[in-house]
């Protein structure tokens, strides 16, 4: 053991004294070759594993006792690592000046949508972007400086992400869809929109979906694409909405009778607007009925179905009072005068 840790303490005056090693070691062919090349030559990692090699295939039996042939090794070391120690400050310092650039150009924009009142998902979602841009770019120049293969890292890494595209089309689609939602804004945060039969306030828009509380109060999630792939009105963009009650009359009463019944309800309603008036139009002309529409404005978009339920109830109520009479649908059926009917009807 003492003659152990005596050889340990010998490599260690040998790391000090490096020339003077190399010049003793000059019986052994290979091992001074070796050593030479270190000394004469810029030493990296692929420099060690050069010379480690050469050393192993000419090593001996016993050159494993051997203090010289180690002290190579150990000294290819010491000049890779003070070589290296410039190389990974340097990309130390980079890293940190790209994060302070993300932080400041991340303060800017994101104060600059605040301001704006940008949703806060909207803001999470470009500054995430922006993060992962300006702090790959960073990790790209890092690399390069401690050494890294960069164009064959790049050249994986893009083969990786051809083919998570490939599998995650739909997320890519919907997060594109996201961006583009942003940027035209049919629609922002608290606006009351009817898509696919459902109406209902906008609460939230994520990477991957918007989504709704109708007005049972669900939580209605579509994703981004089928945001900008439907028909979407957005009943907020306008100061008022208008709400229609659809009405059939008989065709004996009278239009303007019943024009003047339907017009006097809503003008005594101070939830209706009274610009633009409210009217009562003739729809169509029906099979059993002349059908009406009646028309008025009010502020508040999320109450639009309330008013048409309760105005389609009040519009009966008030046609039953005037006396004007809401026809059901009735087919009426005339027969010919023939044998076959006289003979069903009784008659010989």
């Amino acid at each position: 053991m003492n003659r152990i840790a005596a050889r340990w303490i010998v490599v260690s005056l040998l790391m000090v004294t490096a020339t003077a090693a190399r010049a003793q070691d000059a019986t052994e062919p290979a091992a001074n070759e070796a050593t030479t090349s270190a000394a004469t030559q810029p030493v990296g990692a692929a420099d060690i594993i050069e010379l480690s090699q050469k050393r192993f295939s000419a090593m001996k039996m016993d050159d494993i006792w051997n203090v010289n042939f180690w002290t190579g090794y150990v000294q290819d070391a010491i000049v890779w690592l003070i070589g290296f120690i410039p190389r990974l400050l340097v990309a130390a310092f980079l890293l940190l000046f790209f994060w302070a650039v993300y932080r400041g150009v991340r303060k800017v924009i994101l104060g600059g949508m605040k301001a704006a009142g940008v949703d806060d998902s909207i803001r999470d979602m470009l500054g995430m972007l922006l993060k992962w841009f300006i702090l790959g770019f960073a990790l790209i120049i890092a690399g390069n400086q401690v050494g890294i293969q960069i164009a064959a890292l790049l050249t994986g890494v893009s083969i990786i992400g051809l083919a998570l595209g490939f599998a995650a089309q739909e997320s890519i689609s919907n997060f594109i869809a996201g961006i583009m939602i942003f940027w035209d804004k049919p629609f922002k945060i608290g606006d009351w929109i009817e898509i696919d039969d459902h109406l209902g306030q906008v609460v939230r828009v994520t990477f991957r979906s918007t989504r709704l509380q109708d007005l049972d109060g669900d939580i209605v999630v579509f994703p981004n694409t089928a945001m900008l792939n439907n028909k979407l009105i957005n009943k907020t963009t306008n100061l008022v909405t208008r709400c229609n009650v659809d009405v059939g009359i008989a065709y004996k009463e009278s239009i303007e009778h019943a024009r003047e019944v339907m017009l006097k309800l809503v003008n005594s309603d101070p939830r209706i607007e009274k610009r633009p008036e409210a009217e009562v139009v003739v729809r169509s002309l029906g099979a059993s009925s002349v059908d009406l529409t009646l028309h008025f404005w009010i502020k508040e978009e999320r109450y639009e179905d309330a008013m048409q339920y309760e105005y389609m109830e009040r519009v009966k109520k008030a046609l039953d009072e005037a006396g004007i009479q809401i026809p059901f649908p009735h087919l009426q059926v005339f027969m010919e005068d023939t044998p076959a009917v006289g003979v069903l009807a009784g008659r010989k």
